[in-house]
């Protein structure tokens, strides 16, 4: 583990990521949760990644750049399987946490994590506070996910308490900021009543945006494919409830089987191909591989 520490008297928030989870937005989710933070959580005062072993030095040199008014920790977990080194990862996450609250370096957790598991850590912390007479009944613990489609537990978000998680939004620019609620809806400076200069003008009459073509929307779906399916193997059929959920008028979200297979080969696949996603060879059924020259793609353009 490396470790870069800053003082800092204030008891805050720590933030425990799984960067291998969060794959290629990892940084831009941090950036931008940090930035956006909810209202009714402590600042972070403490950032702890946990990231492959052997890109340990490279996570602690942007860390301790990007948010150098926080204690940065860096832990690297061996990169074993995906399950392995999942499981590898949240126990180090749940350890920690544990740690720094019993040692008084953090008075709540946030957990940026998609399909993690950690409604027992939540429960543990739920049992504390009932110890705490200052809790006031609240778990001081956050479920950080991503907007990402698909990533999550279905049972995780039928019974997790919505109350405890927070959704970070990448499609909206960190520079565009909400308005503010004290500023004037309507009316100018001179004191005019709401409604009283626009009474007599037409309300202005909504275009309707033009079709997208049949092209244009393959397109589209190649790059929500790039998005969503993680690095490594892949079959055409895989990538069905991405055409249910996000584009159920293409041709593709109607088909099955052999049908579904052809069509993805058809108007799908040379787009992903153009990207960088390869077809293995040899395979029965077919194969593909998500590939990180792909995943760049997205942000060259």
């Amino acid at each position: 583990m490396t470790n870069s520490k800053k003082s800092n008297n204030e008891l805050g928030t720590g933030i425990y990521a799984d960067v291998q989870n969060l794959q290629e937005i990892s940084r831009d989710v941090l950036i931008t949760l940090v930035k956006r933070w909810p209202d009714d959580m402590p600042k972070p005062t403490r950032l702890n990644l946990y990231v492959r072993a052997d890109h340990q030095h490279l996570w602690r040199v942007w860390a301790t750049h990007q948010f150098n008014e926080m204690t940065v920790s860096v832990t690297g977990v061996q990169h074993y399987s995906l399950s392995a080194t999942k499981n590898a990862a949240d126990l180090a996450i749940a350890v920690d946490a544990m740690s720094d609250l019993l040692h008084k370096s953090i008075s709540h957790v946030a957990v940026v994590s998609d399909d993690s598991d950690f409604i027992a850590l939540f429960a543990k912390l739920g049992e504390e506070a009932e110890r705490d007479p200052d809790s006031n009944g609240r778990v001081p613990f956050l479920w950080v996910f991503t907007d990402r489609v698909d990533t999550k537990s279905m049972l995780l978000e039928e019974f997790f308490p919505r109350d405890y998680i927070h959704v970070v939004d990448l499609s909206k620019p960190l520079n565009e900021e909400p308005e503010s609620e004290n500023e004037p809806q309507s009316g100018d400076q001179n004191g005019s009543k709401p409604g009283e200069d626009e009474k007599d003008e037409p309300a202005p009459v909504a275009e309707r945006p033009e079709p997208m073509s049949r092209a244009d929307l393959s397109e589209q779906i190649a790059l929500q494919l790039i998005r969503e399916m993680p690095v490594g193997k892949f079959k055409s059929t895989d990538c069905q409830m991405t055409l249910h959920t996000k584009f159920p008028a293409h041709p593709l979200a109607k088909a099955d089987g052999p049908a579904f297979g052809q069509l993805f080969r058809r108007d799908i696949l040379p787009l992903l191909q153009r990207r960088g996603v390869r077809e293995l060879g040899n395979q029965r059924p077919r194969q593909y591989e998500m590939t990180h020259e792909a995943k760049r793609s997205l942000t060259h353009g």
